[in-house]
This record gives structure tokens, C-alpha cells and sequence, in this order.
């Protein structure tokens, strides 16, 4: 009975005699992940100020410093966080960037995608943005046509024509990121720094109650107790 094997180049055996197929050769786009959620952001490294207990001495000094510490600690994590959203819309745009040029080169697209604006017309854009605003117009009015703070937001998913090419198509999207990017870190940046003002507020009323206590009694003002929350 002959003992030599039927095995198939490149496949491997499984336990129950059966062959494994070889997992398909991803494209470098296709090796970063899909950006469906930015809350993995929000996850910064803790420093060993982080976790280490507060005093409990409820001495003015103490509080003062225990308000310094979260008060720097907001100012940690909200650069912190930022430097990751920025990380990930990045990578992001970096995968539409690499399908775009994979598909070129599949398709044999790339000498097919439109031309740039030709020289006349770039400086005739930089000539009209040189020229002076229009006067006479009030751009507070959101019923001014120049006042662009008031102009409808579009979705460049809803306007892109059917024809589009596959580079103006990763260009869209590299824009609809970088908008999305901004008010996700614009949204993120203005929560932090209201509870940074809150804190700073506790602070400068816990210094002035220290100061307070270093005058003689006739000299201090009431000073309304400041809350540690």
C-alpha cells in the first residue's frame, strides 16, 4: 500500500484531515480598520499623579492643591485625547487615500482622472480672494448672501455626481473625515473647558479664603465657602 502523500502545495492540515485554505493577502488599505467609533479616544495612559490617593487634610493648602491637580489633570487628558482623534482621522484618511491609489492602479486608472485647474485659473482665484469685500453689507446678517457662517451645511455624500472619479471620490471623503474630525474635537474641547472654569472658579475662591485668614478680622470680607463636589 503506498504511504505518499495527496497533501496540496500550500495547504495545511487540520485535526480532522482536512485542508485549511490560506487566508486572502489584504491590501495596505484594507489592513486599517473601518473608523466606526471615536470613543476608543477617550482612553489616555494614567500617570502615577493619576492614582495616587489625595490627602485628606481638609486645610485650605491642601484643598488649593487638590484643585491644582485636577485642574492639570484636565489639561493632561484634554491634550491627550485630542492627540488621539487626531491619530485616528488621520489613519482614516490615510486608508482613503491608499484605496484610491489601489484602485487606480488596478483598474489602470491613473492617467484618467481629471487634469488640475490650469495656471490662468489659479491666479484667477487668487486674484478675486486679494480683491476687497464688497461694501455696503452688513456680514453679521444671516440674511446676508456673503455671509458664509450662515450658509446651508452640505453632505458631500448627498452631492457627489454618480460619475465621479475614484480619486475625486477619496478626496470627498478625506473632506467629509476632516469635518466630522473637527466637530468631534471642537465638541470634546468646549466640554472640557467648561469643567475646566468650574474648577479654576473653586480655586480662586479656596485662595482667597487663605488670604483672608492671613488678615486681621477687621480687615476680611465674607467669603463664601467654596464646595469641593
Amino acid at each position: 500500500m503506498s504511504s505518499h502523500s495527496n497533501r496540496r502545495p500550500g495547504a495545511h492540515p487540520t485535526g480532522g484531515g482536512q485542508h485549511q485554505p490560506q487566508p486572502p493577502t489584504l491590501r495596505p488599505s484594507q489592513q486599517i480598520p473601518h473608523l466606526v467609533n471615536v470613543a476608543p479616544s477617550m482612553f489616555v495612559p494614567l500617570r502615577k499623579e493619576d492614582v495616587e490617593p489625595p490627602s485628606e487634610d481638609d486645610e485650605p493648602s491642601q484643598r488649593i492643591a487638590r484643585l491644582k491637580r485636577i485642574i492639570e489633570t484636565i489639561d493632561y487628558h484634554t491634550a491627550a485625547v485630542k492627540e488621539n482623534y487626531m491619530w485616528m482621522f488621520e489613519r482614516e484618511m490615510r486608508r482613503y487615500s491608499l484605496d484610491a491609489a489601489e484602485r487606480e492602479e488596478e483598474f489602470k486608472l491613473r492617467d484618467l482622472h481629471p487634469p488640475g485647474p490650469a495656471e490662468a485659473e489659479i491666479d484667477a482665484v487668487f486674484a478675486s480672494m486679494e480683491r476687497p469685500a464688497p461694501e455696503g453689507f452688513d456680514y453679521n446678517d444671516p440674511n446676508n448672501p456673503f455671509n458664509v457662517k450662515h450658509l446651508p451645511e452640505l453632505n458631500p455624500q448627498e452631492v457627489m455626481p454618480r460619475d465621479v472619479s475614484v480619486r475625486e471620490k477619496a478626496m470627498m471623503d478625506i473632506l467629509t473625515v476632516v469635518d466630522s474630525g473637527k466637530n468631534e474635537i471642537d465638541g470634546y474641547q468646549n466640554h472640557m473647558k467648561n469643567l475646566r472654569s468650574t474648577y479654576v472658579e473653586l480655586l480662586g475662591r479656596e485662595q482667597e479664603r487663605l488670604r483672608q485668614a492671613a488678615l486681621r478680622p477687621e480687615e476680611r470680607t465674607r467669603v463664601q465657602d467654596a464646595p469641593m463636589g
